[in-house]
């Protein structure tokens, strides 16, 4: 199952059957359905394709993809480290350069965009999905994410403010839940994945 994010709506394509799903009928209606949710917000949307595999690979051709990677940081406290940018509450995260593995750009994202020096690697969360207009294309962000921890507490972040970043905070778990009010759904995904940690 794919879950997409097009601005705050939700469009999901899975090969189970489910209630309310609808059935896939060909990218074109795949597209409408983006082109839909970029114009305005609307419910999620479960469409059911049997043949998974090849229905995300034609999708995908419609876009331009960015390959992104990032970190949610816990510190000894169990506080997450959270950026503002934007207007919005999220996680560090950034483009992977060419050739760069994956888990090294998020490492190295976590660092320039807050500061933070050697957290180390925990674990795998959730692979999320967006799609955004750029100029006169389409773009389909896929971000890697990786749970991470800092051996000692580290105080003093420094938000990277030439990426827009206004400010870096550790944050309790009762931060969190206000803080997701205000943030994007990729990023919900990544902390229902922390949850157990975080709560």
């Amino acid at each position: 199952m794919y879950k997409v994010f097009i601005k705050d709506s939700l469009l999901i394509i899975g090969d189970q059957s489910r209630e309310k799903a609808i059935d896939y009928l060909g990218e074109a209606q795949l597209m409408n359905l983006v082109r839909a949710r970029l114009e305005s917000p609307a419910e999620p949307v479960y469409v059911f394709a049997r043949n998974l595999k090849e229905v995300w690979a034609n999708f995908k051709k419609n876009f331009k993809i960015i390959e992104a990677a990032g970190g949610a940081v816990l510190n000894p406290d169990q506080d997450l480290l959270m950026i503002y940018r934007l207007g919005k509450w999220d996680l560090p995260k950034g483009k992977i350069e060419f050739g760069e593995p994956k888990e090294l750009a998020a490492l190295r994202e976590v660092e320039e965009e807050t500061g933070v020096p050697r957290p180390e690697i925990t674990g795998i969360l959730p692979t999320t999905y967006h799609i955004y207009p750029l100029d006169d294309r389409l773009i389909l962000k896929r971000t890697y994410w990786f749970a991470m921890r800092i051996a000692k507490g580290f105080d003093f972040l420094v938000p990277q403010l030439e990426e827009d970043i206004l400010d870096a905070s550790w944050c309790d778990p009762k931060q969190i839940l206000e803080n997701r009010k205000n943030t994007y759904g990729n990023i919900g995904l990544v902390l229902d994945a922390l949850q157990e940690d975080i709560s």
